[in-house]
Parts: C-alpha cells; structure tokens; sequence
C-alpha cells in the first residue's frame, strides 16, 4: 500500500469530489481514480458509492479514513524525525502560541533558544489564546506561550505581567494623552483580557469612542497610518517605538492594569525547562528595558 494512495484517498474522502482531489493534490483526475482503485483492490472492497461524475464515501470508506489519518500520520511523523535526525536534531519541541506573542517576543525566543539548544528541533503552531490550554492537554504541543491561563489541570507558570501603554501616532506626540482619549476613538481587541479593566477606567472619560479589531497587528497598522489610538503592552510595540513608528504615553489611571503572559506545559522536561528559562529571560530583558 502506497502513502500516495493513503493522502489521495483522505483528499477525496474530504471533498467527496475527485476533480477537486486532484487539484489540491496537483494531480491529474485520471491519476486520482487510479489511486483510489489501486486502494480498493488493495482491501478488496469498494470505499466510495459512484454515480456517475458523482462520488460517495461508503460506510467502509468512512471507517478507514480514520485508520488512514493514523497510518498516514505516524508515517509522517515517523519522516519528519528521521529528517530531524540527519540534520544534527536529537529532540524536537512544539510550540502553541498567540499572535500577539508571536508578533513580539517569539523571535527572541526562538533564535536565543537554537544558540543555547542547537540540537533541539522547533515547531510552531499559531493558535488563539482560547485554544492554547486545549492544544497542550490533548498533546497536540509541547508548550503554550499564551495570554490566558487554562481550566485544564496543566503546569503553568506566569512568565510577565507587563504594562500597557496607550499608543498613538507621531504625528499626535505633542497632544496631551487624556486630550486623545476624549477627541479619538479608541481600536480594541474584544478578546484582550484587560479590556474590561481599561473600560472601567474609561468611566472617568464620558465621551470615549471605540472599535473591535481582533488582530493586534492590524491595530499597531492603523495606528501608525494615523488612523485612532490604542491600548498594548509593552513587548507589543517595542520595535514600533524604538523605530520612533509610534509614540507611547504611560497614564497612572492605567497603571494598575497589566497585560499577562503564561506558560503551559502537560510535562516538564530537561528541554521543555531550558525553553521556559530563556522565556523568563527574554520577557525579563522587556519588562525592566
């Protein structure tokens, strides 16, 4: 049985269409049904129902897709740690982490990591917050760099609690902080777990305005095009405000209110340990800039 016949099939289980099997596949539609026969004659049976241009996956189709999944898996995995191997990897570590910690901090940690740990071989998935927790106890990751804790029984470790800055662009540098709360509208990220802390605060300014925009930096984009004002953390905006792309005020009505980063792991191990220092020392070296 041939792993090109297993990854045609699970196409064409999937889309239940052999011409769009073959597109994804970059395959022709004749080599596709060539695929899925070999397959049949291999287990002696039929796995779809065809009616003319039309197909169908049967209940035996259905039952050995999932076997198909696992087999086609295993050997995938089993290639890409012999590829791992022979590139000089004894180990190999997957990351789950957010956006906006992979649009910040991440590169730090990854490139101070691979200097330390040049034997170790590094995935990342780029998942939600939300979804982090979830992906480290079923084993899909090794390890979630996430802003929310989870309420799976997990190891986690509070990496930083850093502070937020009100952002604006340059053009504006000169206009008092409370004057840009009143006149602009304020972008948000409705799944920030301190916006509801800064709304609270926002009380005191009757005439604020806001807008959702799920994407951090999306946000740090319209700023910069001097499009509204915002609220981030400081690892966010560092290379922004270094570069002199965005000017930042620290308002003590806001001190209070931190953005949080957490660690999560099922196990811990010599390698998962070694990430987790250079984590604290990466988000050590932004908090205390």
């Amino acid at each position: 049985m041939e792993t090109e016949w297993l990854r045609t099939f699970i196409v064409a289980a999937n889309t239940e269409n052999f011409r769009e099997t073959a597109e994804q596949r970059f395959i022709t539609q004749s080599t596709v049904s060539k695929h899925i026969q070999h397959l049949e004659k291999e287990l002696q049976t039929t796995l779809f129902e065809r009616q003319g241009k039309h197909v169908k996956l049967n209940h035996i189709g259905a039952h050995f897709l999932q076997h198909a999944d696992n087999m086609l898996g295993t050997i995938d995995e089993g290639l890409q740690k012999t590829v791992s191997y022979l590139n000089g990897y004894t180990s190999q570590l997957t990351i789950g982490v957010a956006p906006q910690i992979a649009n910040s901090t991440l590169p730090g940690i990854i490139h101070t990591f691979q200097q330390q740990n040049p034997a170790i071989h590094i995935t990342i998935e780029l998942l939600k917050s939300n979804e982090i927790g979830e992906a480290v106890h079923a084993g899909k990751v090794d390890i979630g760099l996430s802003k929310l804790t989870s309420t799976r029984d997990i190891h986690t470790v509070l990496l930083a609690q850093e502070p937020l800055q009100l952002i604006a662009p340059m053009s504006k540098k000169a206009t008092d902080a409370r004057t840009l709360l009143q006149q602009e509208t304020i972008l948000t990220h409705e799944y920030a777990p301190y916006w509801q802390d800064i709304q609270q605060v926002l009380q005191q300014f009757p005439n604020y305005k806001s807008m959702n925009i799920n994407q951090t930096e999306v946000i740090k984009n319209f700023v910069k095009q001097e499009l509204e004002i915002a609220f981030l953390p400081k690892s966010v905006i560092e290379v922004e405000s270094h570069q002199q792309l965005l000017h930042s005020y620290s308002l003590k009505e806001f001190a209070h209110i931190v953005s949080n980063t957490y660690f999560l792991t099922k196990y811990v191990t010599a390698d998962i340990e070694a990430f987790l220092a250079v984590c604290h020392l990466i988000y050590t070296d932004v908090v205390n800039d």
